[in-house]
């Protein structure tokens, strides 16, 4: 057992007094003990000694095991409580000869995945395996890591890979199962109809998605901080997840469910980890992505050089076809939606309103892929649509959401600050438009993005856009939005006014950008020629002009000629 210092300072960590734990005043409102701590850590492995001495663990996990995690704990205890340990070094990093204790009590824990199924209690252990190794990970002891004389975690995480690997499987695998226990359950009639049996296993089935919605958040945790935060991409979490995007979905639902500041048993930077989650996840629609095939590797390179452009687009077309079945079977757009408006309502950083920005450009490129689908007529040789077009019937009944993150971004004035970014956005807005007219859904121009995009168009009209290449390309992109928003008679004079402005060049580029018919095309509800309309055609131009210009040149008569 802990000794009566440390006992004092585990129960006046859980009731937020800080003065207790380190001796000095706090505000006593909620506050714990330092992450990465001896003391946060001593708190979490009382929490695991708790957790397997439990009937539900016992009757779980073989005899042996289950002693073994007992073990395993009590080590760690004894490992984080010396004698003579006063309220300084409690809120300091353990020390190095803690590490193995420590250690070998996350592996203990996480290994459970390999003896029993992740019941509701089974996975809170695991999830406290995840939590000890995120801990001694943590940004904040990197100076105290720095100075060991051996890296132990790093050769821990070694001796994980293989069950961090079939871990994600597990998760996935439960988190799928539960989802559709829960969906067909709050599909039964009114509570008071409802046998009792069937709402224990209902909240039994919330309860157990829950603890495994957190023990992904833990696990993505433990992986980010493995790597570092700046190093995790989207192509650092295909890989992980071995290309599974089903898989991947589904870990990132768990930890974009996650409501930091709300939900206890989370990681102190919960927000900036969702952060970089959402920073990969809308990277994942990169075409390179498409291509990580490990058999096409070595002499394979020569095969993949002499792939033709129709096999490279129908390999990437395939790609973002599983994109987007692995986020409407997963859930994962409301949870995504709303984690992206905590981040940038409210928010004066401009890395949180490029995060919206980018988010919708995400989305954008899904949206050509399900009009792509729609246009080759493959959806009406399935007896269900594609998961493109599934996914643009999820993203139209959330269009007052995206409306809310447009209006967010719009507000903080981010986007008129840099052409470029401007370019970006307008591009997206007028794909999304344009997939919701598509859609067809009732009430289509009163809902809350196509109305942000009415405000935005608005907007950049009453300011002068550029008039070089990236100006031209935007301008183009208003043009469209302004016809899927159906305000294009309303706009008009002011786009031929910008037009017009334009150089011969850029005004056949931006017609260019609209003819286009690959991923980088612009949609435009009913076809471009409305949008061509805008911009004047050089060819037609200098067509008209030759007559003008050729009696300009010719000679003038002489005043002595006879005149006829």
């Amino acid at each position: 057992k802990p000794s009566p210092a440390v006992a004092r300072a585990v129960a006046s960590s859980a009731s937020g007094d800080v003065s207790a734990m380190t001796g000095e005043p706090g505000d006593g409102a909620g506050a714990g003990p330092p992450p990465g701590s001896r003391l946060a850590l001593l708190a979490l492995v009382q929490r695991v000694s708790r957790l397997v001495s439990c009937d539900t663990v016992l009757e779980a996990l073989p005899q042996m095991d289950s002693e073994q995690l007992q073990h395993r704990a009590n080590e760690a205890l004894a490992a984080l409580d010396p004698k003579g340990v006063d309220a300084e070094a409690l809120a300091s990093p353990p020390e190095e000869s803690s590490l193995p204790c420590m250690c070998a009590l996350a592996v203990e824990c996480i290994k459970v995945v390999e003896r029993a199924e992740l019941s509701t209690h089974l996975a809170r252990v695991v999830a406290a395996g995840c939590e000890v190794m995120s801990e001694l990970l943590d940004p904040r002891t990197s100076e105290a890591r720095a100075s060991w004389s051996y890296n132990w975690l790093e050769d821990t995480l070694e001796d994980l890979s293989d069950e961090l690997d079939f871990l994600a499987l597990e998760v996935y695998c439960g988190l799928g199962r539960l989802d559709g226990a829960v969906a067909e359950s709050e599909q039964s009639p009114a509570a008071f109809e409802v046998d009792e049996n069937d709402f224990g296993n209902f909240w039994g089935s919330i309860e157990h998605r829950q603890a495994l919605q957190e023990l992904s958040a833990w696990l993505l945790c433990l992986v980010f901080r493995a790597l570092s935060y700046s190093a995790i991409s989207a192509r650092t979490l295909v890989e992980f997840t071995n290309r599974d995007l089903l898989c991947l979905c589904s870990l990132m639902r768990g930890l974009l469910a996650a409501r930091p500041g709300c939900d206890s048993g989370l990681p102190h930077d919960a927000a900036e980890l969702q952060g970089v989650a959402l920073q990969a996840l809308c990277g994942l629609t990169a075409p390179e992505l498409a291509f990580l095939n490990p058999a096409v590797e070595g002499d394979g390179d020569e095969a993949r050089d002499e792939e033709t452009i129709e096999a490279r687009n129908r390999t990437l077309g395939y790609y973002l076809e599983v994109l987007c079945a692995a986020i409407v079977e997963t859930g994962m757009l409301q949870d995504a939606l709303d984690a992206v408006l905590v981040a940038v309502r409210g928010s004066e950083d401009s890395a949180q309103n490029a995060l919206g920005m980018r988010f919708l450009s995400f989305l954008s490129a899904l949206m050509l892929q399900a009009d792509s689908a729609e246009r080759t007529g493959m959806a009406d040789d399935l007896d269900e649509p594609q998961p493109a077009l599934r996914l643009r019937a999820e993203v139209s009944r959330r269009a007052d959401a995206l409306g809310m993150i447009l209006e967010a971004i719009l507000s903080s004035g981010a986007a008129f600050q840099n052409v470029s970014q401007l370019r970006e956005l307008t591009i997206s807005c007028a794909t999304l438009s344009a997939a919701l007219a598509a859609q067809g859904s009732d009430g289509h121009g009163e809902d809350g993005f196509t109305l942000g995009c009415r405000m935005m168009l608005a907007t950049c009209l009453e300011h002068s856009l550029p008039e070089d290449r990236d100006g031209a390309v935007a301008l183009a992109a208003l043009t469209a939005l302004a016809v899927n928003v159906g305000d294009l008679e309303v706009c008009s004079d002011k786009l031929r006014d910008l037009a017009g402005r334009l150089s011969s060049d850029n005004s056949q580029r931006a017609r260019s950008r609209l003819q286009r018919t690959d991923c980088m095309r612009i949609l435009v509800r009913g076809g471009p020629g409305a949008a061509l309309a805008v911009f004047p055609d050089a060819v037609e131009g200098a067509a008209a002009a030759a007559p003008a210009q050729a009696a300009a040149e010719a000679p003038a008569p002489s005043a002595a000629a006879p005149v006829a």
